[in-house]
């Protein structure tokens, strides 16, 4: 009987053993299911992070400006003017006198014979590519030595110079910005920005001018843009302006 007795006895011990075993065994489990928890939680909101810092370097980013040497740090690289036989202007770029917007630079049209009408003086950048379905914003700063307006526009480069985008804005002596925000009804591969001046003779102040897809972004601190919508939502033709 005595033996029977001890004999039991280590079967009962060796159960404990067996169940406090067993019990170490799933805290452990238990423990690494948390753990792996924990660091799958950790990973997620990582990859938050860094996806939310990605959206805001991008948001950050300036769209790419289509039109080349927009801020004039190249003198008129790049852009053309043209006047009729009823008008005269010289076209040049000014540095710190005029207070640029961006860079050290501003183009500056002195207009000395105003000519009979709106087109007979002209400012542009040509030939670019602007596609079917995409829309885009034509956004620029202006000023002029006293109000008046100028019409701002996108169109084709040659007859019958269908106009994607134009618009009539009022200058002052000090610097606005504006923009237009147009669609594409059209693909173009000879498009062109202009700025038209003529009939006023009163001198004119260009700087930070751009052309990029999407919708107007503002990349200028302080800045108070002017929202323009363009003159007609379809192509409009205007072969009588006789463009260049």
């Amino acid at each position: 009987m005595e033996k029977n007795a001890m004999s039991m006895a280590e079967k009962a011990k060796r159960n404990t053993v067996m169940e406090k075993n067993v019990v170490s065994m799933t805290e452990k489990a238990k423990r690494n299911t948390t753990n792996r928890v924990l660091i799958c939680i950790s990973c997620l909101v990582i990859l938050m992070e860094l996806f939310s810092l990605a959206i805001l370097i991008y948001a950050a980013k300036p769209p790419e400006n289509i039109l080349k040497n927009g801020d004039f740090d190249l003198n008129l690289e790049g852009w053309h003017h043209w006047t009729h036989a009823e008008a005269t202007a010289l076209f040049q770029t000014e540095g710190k006198k005029a207070e640029p917007i961006v860079g050290k630079k501003a183009v500056y049209i002195k207009i000395s014979k105003a000519g009979g009408a709106i087109w007979h003086i002209q400012f542009y950048q040509q030939p670019f590519t602007l596609e079917k379905g995409t829309t885009y914003t034509y956004n620029l700063w202006a000023k002029s030595e006293k109000p008046r307006t100028v019409v701002m526009r996108i169109l084709h480069q040659g007859a019958p110079w269908n106009e994607y985008a134009r618009q009539t804005i009022n200058l002052s002596e000090a610097w606005k910005e504006f923009f237009i925000t147009f669609k594409m009804t059209v693909d173009d591969v000879n498009s062109r920005a202009g700025i038209i001046m003529g009939g006023q003779k009163v001198d004119v102040w260009l700087d930070h001018i751009r052309l990029y897809e999407g919708e107007f972004v503002s990349d200028i601190e302080d800045g108070q843009p002017q929202a323009v919508d363009p003159s007609d939502k379809l192509t409009t033709t205007w072969a009588a302006l006789r463009s260049p």
